[in-house]
């Protein structure tokens, strides 16, 4: 089955602008826990390398979550048996194969430091384990959009919105908090060619924006402005608003031999995201006995270094069967595949 694809000049070797900015936010999500992961065990690691996560951190979900939803619609017309099957083969099934991997990397793990146990059957239904969170939510996000969104657009926005600002100072605060970004993903995706015109269109408006946000997050992250918490109204505002700046970027004709790279990880970003963490999680364990030198100087390598492992179990994913079955069970109910490299997070293809 045909993926699909956006760019403006549809064809071999162009950037397609959603694969470039889920690529980005992949990338800021493995920063984010290699840079976590080394300071717990380096306390003279430099704060500047977890501290750059706190401009990141305002928009890179809310920015998966969004792009996730823009291809919601084309799944949705295949009807509701393909469009189940492949949110449960493409999404669920990994999510319950990771859960079990990541598990025992906790007890092993938390064995390893002194540490009590989490309970597998209440994480695996109801507390995912660290990071998996992103798949849990994702899977239910599309249950709930495939009735949704057969409802008017402004009864799917708004009433997402309401139920968040219901819910938002609840314990579901951030299922709630990601779920209105998914699902205007979700209505945009109906018009994805007159979206991305919209942002081809915003040049002044994109320059204006960022300079606005850069310096709103300069000042929110110094403590000179308020916003009242990582999932209230002002942060959801920001996040939109530089969601899509950050489209309009990737746009950019001049900066597309820099977005190469990541248009491949946005491509393969389910495989990175489900394999980067749990090297961070035994690789820095690891380093802590080995390295007695600087860790400023190693932390670069060790990011590149989980990039370089979650790359190749991407290139292995798309190359052999039996390495797929760590990502899509596919292979398991014996139906036809388009192309491995094609089952990443909010990836039309996932669902056939």
């Amino acid at each position: 089955m045909a993926r699909a694809n956006v760019s403006s000049t549809p064809g071999r070797g162009r950037i397609t602008w959603m694969d470039a900015l889920r690529g980005l936010a992949i990338t800021m999500v493995v920063y984010l826990h290699s840079a976590d992961s080394m300071a717990l065990k380096f306390d003279d690691l430099d704060p500047v390398f977890t501290q750059i996560n706190g401009y990141f951190s305002p928009f890179r979900m809310p920015a998966l979550m969004l792009l996730s939803g823009l291809l919601v619609a084309g799944s949705m017309r295949k009807g509701a048996d393909r469009y189940f099957k492949g949110k449960m083969s493409g999404i669920l099934y990994p999510y319950v194969i990771w859960s079990i991997i990541s598990y025992g990397l906790f007890i092993y793990r938390a064995h390893f430091n002194g540490k009590p146990v989490v309970e597998f059957w209440h994480s695996l239904f109801f507390e995912p384990m660290a990071y998996l969170w992103f798949i849990y939510y994702i899977f239910f996000y599309y249950v709930i959009a495939y009735f949704v969104l057969r409802l008017h657009w402004s009864v799917s926005i708004l009433g997402s919105l309401a139920l968040y600002l219901v819910l938002k100072d609840t314990e579901f605060d951030r299922f709630i908090f990601h779920l209105p970004f998914f699902i205007l993903g979700g209505v945009l995706g109906y018009h994805l060619e007159a979206f991305k015109h919209f942002i081809e269109r915003t040049s002044w408006f994109a320059v204006l924006a960022l300079a606005g946000l850069v310096t709103w997050y300069v000042m929110a992250y110094h403590g000179l402005v308020a916003t009242g918490g990582a999932y209230q109204p002002i942060s959801m505002v920001l996040a939109l608003a530089m969601t899509l700046v950050l489209l309009r970027l990737v746009t950019f004709k001049w900066v597309a031999p820099v977005l190469r790279p990541f248009e491949w990880f946005g491509r393969n970003s389910l495989v990175l995201f489900l394999v980067h963490f749990p090297v961070t999680w035994v690789a820095p364990v690891v380093l802590a006995r080995v390295v007695h030198g600087n860790p400023d100087m190693v932390f670069p390598i060790y990011f590149l270094g989980v990039l370089a492992v979650s790359s190749l179990a991407a290139v292995m994913n798309n190359r052999s069967k039996l390495v797929s079955l760590l990502f899509t069970a596919n292979v398991l109910i014996n139906r036809k595949k388009a192309g491995r490299s094609d089952a990443r997070i909010g990836n039309a293809s996932v669902a056939r």
